[in-house]
């Protein structure tokens, strides 16, 4: 089934792409992906989402779609929709309401995705481990009383990051911390820098750490599994970024290793827990006994060439512009019913 797709992205020129604007896109990777929904024999029509009554002026001067490909994750006149939760969930609430149906997952979804306390409560609902965490409300009271409460119930090292948000925003090597006094500084840290937003202080996982991407609905494919160099610590936006150098130290863990198949039963199960749709991507992190915890769902992974869901469909023999594809038919035929390709390279 080909379509009329309104192509919804986040983008800002290169030399923009810094501090709360980091994981925007470039327009040449924005370039990629649209020439690749055009070779899918798709009308592209394209928006860099900035405010609420821009998208919604957009959909009803330029509409109908068939279907929005919806990769972006906030608004960019609004830079803490970018990061604290809200923007990927309040996107898709317009798009709804305008009665334009999009790629990825709904509403509801995200809304758990993108606010990590949900998230894990979530999962630890459906028995799917996540680490021992506490979450510092900056409204519910007293910082150091919250503060105090983490230093008796937990054991550091800990692990501080946002609760909102799907991406490295807010999250650097010292995030890890080893004492009260670095607990307190990252802490207030984050408050200054984001704002007064939820953070997760959870128990630092010191073991391997993997990503998993999955693509379907009813049918699941999950695709071969990233495992990360041992001696990376923390994920931030600059190790994501030297991540495409370092891709001879990243192992492809295939169904033949049994690894494989423990990551994937996490991962389907976590992909149905959350109410997900079409694609997603889930972070896991082992603790020093090797007992694997999910430690971030991403409704929205990112779709660069080099990211690394892209990477890890290169190694099921999928092509670039295919992998976009199969997106858009996944989400068509969970839409209208169509079949979609198949999945090969």
């Amino acid at each position: 089934m080909k379509g009329r797709i309104l192509f919804l992205y986040n983008a800002v020129a290169e030399e923009e792409r810094r501090g709360h604007y980091g994981e925007c896109m470039t327009f040449t990777d924005v370039a990629k992906i649209a020439r690749a929904l055009v070779h899918g024999g798709h009308e592209v029509v394209h928006l860099n989402v900035r405010s609420p009554v821009q998208l919604e002026e957009f959909i009803r001067s330029h509409g109908p779609f068939t279907l929005a490909f919806c990769i972006a994750e906030g608004f960019l006149a609004l830079p803490s929709s970018l990061f604290d939760g809200s923007g990927t969930p309040w996107v898709r609430r317009i798009l709804e309401k305008r009665g334009v149906p999009t790629t990825h997952t709904s509403v509801a979804g995200m809304e758990i995705c993108r606010h990590k306390d949900e998230t894990y409560q979530v999962l630890a609902a459906n028995n799917i481990r996540v680490p021992a965490h506490f979450i510092i409300r900056p409204e519910a009271g007293s910082l150091e009383q919250q503060l105090k409460a983490i230093e008796e119930m937990m054991h550091f090292p800990l692990f501080v990051k946002p609760c909102g948000g799907g991406n490295s925003i807010g999250i650097t090597e010292k995030s890890i911390v080893t004492n009260p006094r670095e607990l307190e500084e990252q802490v207030y840290f984050l408050l200054e820098d984001l704002g007064e937003l939820p953070i997760s202080v959870e128990t630092y996982l010191s073991g391997q750490e993997y990503t998993i991407g999955i693509i379907g609905n009813e049918e699941k494919t999950v695709l071969p599994i990233l495992g990360f160099p041992r001696d990376e610590k923390v994920r931030s936006f600059a190790v994501k970024k030297a991540s495409f150098a370092r891709r001879h130290e990243q192992e492809v863990i295939k169904p033949d290793d049994p690894r494989y198949w423990r990551l994937y039963k996490i991962a389907v199960d976590t992909f149905t827990a959350v109410g997900a749709q079409d694609i997603l991507r889930i972070d896991v992190r082992e603790d020093s006994n090797g007992i694997p915890m999910v430690i971030d769902v991403n409704g929205t992974p990112t779709l660069t060439e080099t990211a690394s869901l892209p990477y890890m469909a290169a190694q099921a023999g999928f092509t670039f512009t295919k992998l976009i594809n199969f997106i858009v038919d996944t989400a068509l035929e969970r839409v209208y019913g169509q079949e979609t390709t198949e999945i090969t390279g």
